[in-house]
């Protein structure tokens, strides 16, 4: 059984489905996923749509002989959608039978015509005065070098908090297969408490060709210089330039987003990122657990919704959305993997921030819970990836009786203590047509949807609040007559630059994670054969490196822009090493625009040559890596 498809240059995708088994059939129709929503052009009859899951039969429904061919077309429904790469073709194709077996079905990648093939621009590379990543505060070179074939040996009369770090330190690099790095024969490298206080983060290193010195106060910039070196061993092929680096970063908040709700990462997936972020001092881990299509987090006081949205496939609560196929497939995070992903994003001085998608995004928990949502509400409210009816209803009590027991209970799970609430993508229609919301306008004086949405998103902070945590929210949940959210929640800026310049001006905390330049999902450049969506941009190594997340004409928001953040979306991921490519090397250039200043960021030629002596770190990490372009 082979799924053959091509597109045409009106964006109609024309498909060939071919009985390539040994008995002919009937009564069937062929299931699959697609991005998002898609409509019938010709040759089929659409059966079923959950999101871009569709199951679709011949429109003139009679038997296939052994060899013979069905010819069918579609097209997405939205135009932002035209297909632009083999992401954007069948994923998880199977048949299905009227006596509800199932079959295996092949789906080549999808075909584009030879005109839409682009031509690939080369960067050149420049030597950087300095091959670590992200570059330094400062760097004063001495002409001598420092061996470390050897390693290095660390001495000295060691504190609780340097002891700490050496542990965690050993962990990571035989976690990486640099174990080698630590040896009694290597150079000596002395640890000095500072005299002045550094910063949480903050280090001196002085490189002679004999010893190296590090000052630090605190247990982040030990492990900062100690990776610092690490790095400059591995890229320097043992012989490192001597000479002084002062290092701070410019930001506190260096974060990477994982999507685990479109696909689901196995703990040791997740942990292998932590240690990458580590390595590029990264200290932000953004977990995306809850979505439209699943709810993965195990939570003791309402259970059935990761049994019953953990797994996707035929026959469950949810279908073979983003390529999950006949499955099962998927997972859940139980409390013990929670604990564990902590413990060790804790060791890499990193902390976690998990995300609950509140009022929209909440597909599968209305599937498990419909009672929060007012069932005489006729909105028919459609979110931009085309689920019906995807939010939660904040006129209805069972909508607080369930926060208020879920997020003092996911609070407790994250030391962090700091809880992103979502607030993005409302649909159009939202409560348009509900009586109870209707109802709650009159009782609290409410008069727009937004109004709606800045009373529900107060009212989860006051819970978040009283659990002991800080909440978080995307963009929109700025939006309001009385100021939003409140100014006690930090703010996350997607869509562009300018939200979140704008909520800085307005008081709020921000951390800027503009599609255009970080969102990782998005297909590195043009060309048909990369993976990764492109509704923001096509986003290179360039893009990701050439911004600023402060304005230059408005230093005064500085303050309040705390950080930068990267993102990666997982409806184009099928299996855990996906991600790897997709991050990187553009990881690289986020690490640099969260740690360096925007005076000592490099210049795309030189951040290009410093990066490609980074391919043997990623080799010998078994990381898979886009090419530099």
């Amino acid at each position: 059984m082979k799924l053959i498809t091509e597109t045409c240059t009106d964006g109609v995708i024309s498909a060939r489905f071919v009985n390539g088994g040994s008995d002919e059939i009937s009564g069937y129709r062929i299931c699959f996923s697609l991005l998002s929503k898609c409509s019938v052009v010709s040759g089929c009859k659409l059966m079923r749509q959950f999101g871009g899951y569709v199951e679709m039969a011949p429109d003139n429904q009679g038997s296939l002989k052994i060899g013979e061919e069905w010819n069918f077309s579609f097209k997405y429904d939205f135009d932002r959608h035209a297909p632009a790469n083999v992401s954007w073709g069948p994923m998880g194709a199977y048949l299905k039978l009227n006596d509800g077996q199932t079959v295996d079905v092949i789906s080549e990648p999808i075909k584009f015509p030879i005109s839409q093939v682009t031509s690939k621009k080369k960067l050149s590379a420049e030597e950087p005065d300095l091959r670590l990543i992200p570059h330094p505060l400062s760097w004063k070179k001495k002409s001598a070098t420092c061996s470390l074939s050897g390693g290095i040996k660390l001495t000295g009369r060691l504190n609780k908090t340097e002891k700490k770090v050496i542990s965690s330190y050993r962990s990571l690099i035989d976690r990486m297969g640099f174990s080698c790095m630590l040896n009694d024969q290597g150079v000596e490298v002395c640890f000095e408490n500072a005299e002045k206080n550094f910063g949480d983060e903050e280090y001196e290193m002085q490189i002679k060709p004999d010893q190296i010195k590090i000052s630090a106060s605190h247990y982040s910039g030990y492990f900062y210089s100690l990776v610092s070196l690490l790095q400059l061993r591995e890229v320097y092929n043992d012989s490192v330039p001597c000479g002084e680096i002062r290092d701070i970063p410019r930001f506190s908040w260096r974060g990477q987003h994982l999507d685990c709700a479109r696909h689901y990462y196995e703990v040791e997936s997740i942990l292998r990122l932590l240690d990458l972020m580590a390595f590029l001092k990264l200290n932000r881990f953004h977990w995306h657990l809850i979505d439209d299509e699943s709810f993965r987090l195990e939570l003791p006081s309402f259970p059935e919704l990761a049994e019953r949205t953990g797994l996707r496939g035929d026959g469950y609560l949810i279908p073979g959305v983003f390529g999950g196929g006949k499955g099962p497939e998927g997972g859940t995070y139980s409390a013990e993997d929670v604990k564990r992903i902590n413990e060790h994003a804790e060791s890499l001085g990193i902390s976690v921030m998990p995300e609950i998608e509140i009022p929209a995004h909440s597909k599968a928990l209305v599937k498990v819970m419909p009672e929060l949502r007012d069932q005489q509400d006729e909105s028919n409210e459609e979110s931009v990836q085309g689920y019906l009816e995807n939010t939660i209803n904040p006129a209805k009590q069972e909508t607080w009786d369930f926060l208020n027991k879920a997020i003092p209970e996911i609070k407790s799970m994250f030391p962090f203590g700091v809880i992103h609430l979502g607030c993005d993508e409302m649909p159009q229609k939202i409560w348009k047509k509900s009586p109870a919301i209707n109802e709650l306008k009159k009782q609290q004086g409410l008069e727009s949807t937004e109004d709606v949405q800045e009373w529900t998103m107060k009212r989860v902070v006051d819970i978040v609040e009283k659990a002991g945590g800080r909440p978080a929210a995307w963009e929109e949940a700025g939006r309001g007559k009385k100021g939003g959210i409140g100014h006690e929640s930090i703010l996350f800026s997607w869509s562009g630059k300018e939200p979140g310049l704008n909520a800085a001006m307005e008081g709020y905390e921000v951390v800027m994670c503009p599609a255009q330049h970080v969102y990782f999902d998005m297909a590195h450049t043009p060309e048909p054969h990369e993976s990764g969506v492109s509704w923001a941009a096509f986003i290179s190594l360039a893009d990701a490196l050439e911004w600023d997340p402060v304005s230059s004409n408005e230093p005064e928001l500085k303050e309040k822009i705390i950080g930068i953040q990267g993102g990666l979306w997982s409806e184009t991921v099928i299996k855990d090493s996906d991600m790897e490519a997709m991050l990187a090397p553009r990881i690289l250039a986020l690490s640099e625009v969260a740690w360096s200043t925007s005076s000592r960021k490099r210049r795309i030629n030189e951040f290009v040559g410093a990066a490609r002596y980074f391919g043997k770190i990623f080799e010998q990490l078994n990381w898979e890596v886009h090419e530099l372009v």
